[in-house]
């Protein structure tokens, strides 16, 4: 009785906090769109008039209707229309007394990048400043800081996107991977936040927007957020629907929010694998840092459709990872540092124990830095050479592109929306996830934990003020599961 009044009272609350977040935001926002779109369209006319006016655009339109005239005319006669030749002859006269022959191509190179260039600062600039509610926030900044910001904005709920309350997220060490400049090229084409950290969450839904029909107002909510799409690290977060998902009811916010992340990294790792329910028995199956948060997922799904699984943890892991279902065990030599680690004892496991299907690489303690030297011993001389899966996070391309490169690429990517947005599939980014991680892998997360074939294994639960050591202690050879934060 006391656990129904409790969740009454928390969709009560929701729903009132989304009443007050509406009024608020609605009529600023209208009256914010109206305006900007009636002084593009002034600015957009009075560009044009001066672009059609110029004195080189005009003698232009003037020889154009000359060339048409005159190839209409050799056309009645019977005659050839006007060769090629002729025309650059007659551009040559336009042009000869303005430029020099020579700065043609320039002006061509430079038009082109320089369009592309001012499309994609157009599109930066004209961005207007975020309008909504003020809550909680962890702001990340270019020295690496993170700084809990008490009055952060966070806008409403647009078409197709849905406004949650956050109750709890989690921290892993792509986070810290984030900090140091990972995916922040691409991260800055998509979104301006100052929300970079926090991978998967848990809340109630606050709010709607527009053509979201699968949730509604006080819906306990889960989901996760990429590293180049932001963070999840404030306690108002707008997020596209399709991100999110119903979470079980008997798991609480914490538990939940321990899971998203490395639950669908999992089911992305086993899809690829081609693993199944199914095809799963009496596969052998090598898991290093199986102490991570996708670790412990592959352990328990792997170990429940009857594939022998074999784990190299820290020894502080061993009975934890048993009880999730491990059959082998092979202790991470080093108690320092990654580098000590190598991939000595796992081959000779190998050669005392057998080879493997499959050997899956976890960002967990103990995993041997790089490739495995010697992969024909860890394998069997059946597998394919796909079947070594790298986990730990890996640098994007766009990362390691040089300057002028990155400038071809963001306006490469800015005309690829703007061609998406056209031809009616819309402006959104879900193209860049993997379906794993968008509402269907979530769903099907929800399947498992309620089938029991999942649990959560959450490590340790800190406040948002102490991200800093939540984040150090998540990234140790200490951390078993996933680190939570919380608010409170």
């Amino acid at each position: 009785m006391d656990e129904f009044k409790y969740r009454a009272g928390e969709k009560l609350g929701a729903l009132h906090e989304a009443a007050v977040t509406a009024a608020g935001s609605s009529k600023s926002r209208v009256q914010d769109v109206f305006s900007q779109t009636i002084e593009a369209i002034r600015k957009l006319r009075e560009a044009f008039q001066e672009v059609w006016h110029h004195e080189l655009m005009t003698e232009g339109r003037a020889r154009v209707s000359a060339w048409a005239h005159e190839a209409a005319q050799r056309i009645r006669e019977g005659a050839p229309p006007l060769s090629p030749m002729v025309l650059y002859e007659e551009l040559v006269a336009l042009l000869k007394d303005r430029v020099w022959r020579r700065s043609v191509m320039i002006f061509a190179m430079g038009a082109v990048l320089g369009s592309a260039a001012g499309l994609a600062a157009g599109l930066r600039v004209a961005a207007r400043a975020p309008t909504g509610p003020h809550a909680r926030a962890l702001h990340s900044h270019p020295d690496q800081t993170v700084m809990l910001v008490d009055d952060a904005i966070t806008p409403g709920a647009g078409v197709g996107e849905v406004l949650i309350r956050v109750q709890a997220f989690s921290v892993c060490p792509i986070d810290r991977g984030v900090l140091r400049g990972h995916a922040a090229t691409l991260r800055g084409l998509i979104t301006r936040t100052h929300l970079t950290v926090g991978r998967g969450f848990a809340g109630v839904v606050l709010d709607v927007g527009p053509g979201v029909t699968n949730l509604e107002l006080g819906d306990e909510v889960w989901g996760c957020v990429s590293e180049w799409a932001g963070g999840a690290a404030a306690e108002l977060l707008t997020v596209r629907s399709t991100r999110v998902s119903k979470r079980p009811l008997s798991l609480s916010a914490d538990s939940a929010a321990s899971l998203p992340w490395g639950g669908t990294l999992a089911l992305a790792t086993l899809r690829d694998l081609r693993y199944t329910s199914d095809t799963s028995k009496g596969k052998r199956v090598a898991i290093c840092g199986a102490g991570s948060g996708e670790g412990c997922a592959l352990v328990q799904l792997l170990s429940s459709w009857r594939a022998h699984v074999t784990v190299l943890a820290p020894r502080k892991a061993v009975f934890i990872l048993k009880d999730l279902g491990a059959q082998d065990y092979i202790e991470a030599e080093g108690t320092n540092s990654h580098s000590s680690y190598s991939w000595q004892a796992v081959e000779a496991h190998a050669a005392r124990a057998g080879p493997w299907d499959c050997v899956v690489s976890c960002a967990g303690a103990g995993v041997p830095p790089g490739h495995p030297y010697n992969a024909a011993a860890l394998l069997k001389a059946t597998a394919s050479r796909k079947s070594i899966v790298e986990l730990r996070p890996r640098a994007l391309i766009s990362d390691r592109l040089p300057t002028p490169l990155t400038f071809v690429f963001a306006a490469s990517f800015y005309t690829f929306r703007l061609l998406r947005w056209v031809t009616g599939f819309g402006s959104h980014t879900d193209w860049l996830e993997d379906p794993a991680r968008l509402a269907g892998g979530l769903a099907q997360l929800t399947q498992l934990v309620e089938s029991g074939q999942l649990v959560p294994v959450l490590d340790k639960v800190y406040l948002p003020q102490d991200f800093e050591t939540a984040l150090a202690h998540a990234c140790s050879d200490d951390s078993i599961g996933t680190t939570v934060i919380r608010f409170p």
